[in-house]
């Protein structure tokens, strides 16, 4: 039978929000307009708060996990603030063996034309200048290595002289590294959160009060020289604290990390493997954080899903969009379970909101099979079959 099947996993954290492409705004830098503490509190607001454009609100996404970017992955300190566990996802009907070009735009082209699910993935207009720019469209992809065996992701080694060896070796050999366009989910950790929380008191004291603070609404609006002289008040303040907010970090980061592990991302992480086919839900958003691309940001939930095949060559265009309309409009429209730990803790749409009523219902409410103890509404008649929901 297709479809899903099996546990829905809930992603509970939801630390971060999006924002228009016109409020999108890259972090700024040390200099004449942030001091420590003003360039501390534009930091957490741009990873928090303005990093992501908003696309379309909430999202459903069908696919293979063919990829899977553990807590810390490719970071080092103090890129490991960002402690979100991420899967990447080839979009369904795709598969990793049809891909053939080892260019990217030419791979990426393949699903976003594809007219199922490829506009999640396609270049957005307008958006604003990422991070780091880049002269062309840069689509989220992960390096599959074909030739050796079943197709598996590859990963190059660190030291590049080696990794320029290994690659050379599986040149000569006729294997291939090709670049898989995939959509990119992630479940959100709460350091970066904690962190910042953990720094506020201290950023406020370090400018002088909340916002700007005190020197740059004063201070700060004398031509040429003010914001000179506000970093330099920065700097010193900020020295002196120096120790008692490493501290504060320090104890934030553990704390997140033990949350997470046993809460947050952790039980996620334990839940999934390669290879899993899944049914996704998340805040659809482009990120500029680097050089810009879609994504699932938060992801909301995960369960997995047995996929339908097809006898033809290819995956016809109108059975996989019946398939994805199908499953997505029913996954959309179901509340969490009721009973687990993310009951309450966010708004539901209204589609969800009607079916949290109808499971409330008594006549929904069996427990072995609706045929034994369910019951019907009261106000229906005795040879009436009320609906049973469960």
């Amino acid at each position: 039978m297709n479809g899903p099947t099996g546990e829905v996993i809930i992603g509970l954290g939801r630390y971060t929000k999006c924002v228009s492409a016109a409020d999108y705004s890259n972090p700024g830098s040390f200099g004449l307009d942030f001091g420590p503490g003003g360039l501390g509190k534009d930091g957490c607001d741009y990873l928090l708060g303005r990093k992501m454009v908003c696309l379309g609100g909430t999202r459903c996404a069908i696919g293979t996990i063919i990829h899977i970017e553990p807590v810390g992955y490719h970071k080092p300190f103090p890129e490991n603030l960002d402690n979100d566990f991420c899967i990447n996802l080839l979009l369904f009907p795709h598969e990793v063996e049809e891909f053939t070009s080892k260019d990217k735009l030419i791979n990426w082209n393949q699903v976003t034309s594809d007219g199922v699910q490829g506009e999640l993935i396609a270049e957005q207009p307008n958006m604003p200048t990422p991070r780091e720019p880049s002269a062309t469209p840069t689509p989220y992809t992960v390096t599959y290595l074909f030739g050796d065996g079943a197709p598996k992701p590859y990963e190059a080694k660190e030291d590049k002289t080696e990794a320029l060896l290994e690659e050379t070796k599986q040149d000569a050999a006729g294997m291939k590294r090709l670049p898989i366009p995939v959509l990119h989910g992630e479940f959100e950790g709460s350091r970066i959160f904690m962190v910042c929380k953990a720094l506020e008191p201290f950023f406020d004291i370090i400018t002088g009060g909340p916002g700007a603070g005190a020197c740059r609404n004063t201070i700060g609006k004398i031509p040429l020289i003010g914001g000179l002289i506000c970093t330099i008040v920065e700097t010193i303040i900020a020295l002196a604290l120096a120790p008692f907010m490493a501290a504060a970090a320090a104890a934030a980061w553990a704390a997140a990390g033990a949350l997470d592990e046993a809460f947050i991302t952790g039980p996620v992480a334990r839940r999934v493997q390669l290879g899993d086919p899944v049914i996704i839900t998340g805040r659809w958003v482009w990120d500029g954080g680097h050089s810009g691309w879609n994504e699932l940001h938060a992801v909301y939930t995960l369960q997995k899903i047995v996929l339908p095949t097809s006898a033809t060559a290819g995956f016809p265009k109108d059975e996989a969009n019946a398939f994805v309309d199908r499953w997505c409009r029913l996954v959309m429209a179901a509340p969490p379970p009721i009973g687990t730990s993310s009951t309450g803790l966010f708004a539901l749409t209204p589609e969800q909101e009607e079916n949290r009523e109808r499971q409330r219902r008594p006549e929904n409410g069996w427990v072995f099979h609706p045929a034994i103890d369910g019951c019907r509404p009261a106000d229906n008649d005795d040879d009436e079959e009320g609906p049973v929901i469960r």
